[in-house]
């Protein structure tokens, strides 16, 4: 149950000193310091690694230690499995609520959603965008659901264009193939069959 100190110097910190000192007297058995120039961070990577579970990360604030939206998250979700105490000096948070006790929840979620000006909206951009291609990649699958389970139910090929949207038969096939439907020949007759759907259900 050690508390773990993580300073970045590259960025300017007004009163700097006297953060360092409040990190020091709580005690921290560590600080870790990144210097302007070094570009992979090896000591933030070294403070991550050294956090084990029931200890307190004590940081001066969010904007100074992540360098990006996607970090952040990474490190909450870090604290959380490994039930990790957060300190955060200047934004005046402490996950224990014994530093800070009348900051409100309010001013915890201020906190991390300056994370999106600070560090420039690309940032916040690129985390819904993440979000954005899941929705994506959801909807394809269930485009390419609806054209196996319309196959094996006997539809043609021309029927499952106009119903899924898809503009050539190459894309149809395409699909199948990719699935490893097994295609009947063009003159062999397919009955509709009333049960749609059931080879994708595991997709």
């Amino acid at each position: 149950m050690k508390y773990i100190g993580y300073v970045n110097t590259a960025y300017y910190i007004e009163q700097l000193e006297a953060f360092v000192i409040s990190m020091k007297q709580m005690p921290c058995a560590f600080i870790y310091y990144d210097e302007k120039g070094n570009g992979q961070r090896q000591n933030w990577k070294l403070f991550i690694s050294r956090l084990n579970s029931n200890d307190t990360a004590v940081l001066v604030l969010f904007d100074n230690a992540f360098c990006n939206f996607n970090e952040m998250m990474f490190f909450l979700k870090l604290c959380a499995s490994k039930n990790i105490r957060i300190i955060s000096l200047k934004d005046s948070l402490d996950t224990s609520d014994v530093f800070f006790p009348k900051v409100s929840t309010q001013n915890t979620l201020n906190v991390i959603a300056s994370m999106t000006v600070t560090k420039g909206q690309a940032a916040f951009d690129d985390f819904q965008a993440e979000l954005l291609s899941d929705k994506f990649h959801e909807k394809k699958l269930k485009k390419y659901r609806m054209v196996i389970n319309m196959y094996n139910a006997g539809y043609s090929i021309k029927e499952i264009m106009s119903r899924t949207g898809y503009h050539g038969k190459s894309n149809i096939y395409r699909i199948l193939h990719m699935f490893n439907v097994e295609l009947e020949y063009p003159t062999m007759v397919r009955s509709k069959q009333p049960d749609v759907g059931a080879i994708m259900r595991n997709l």
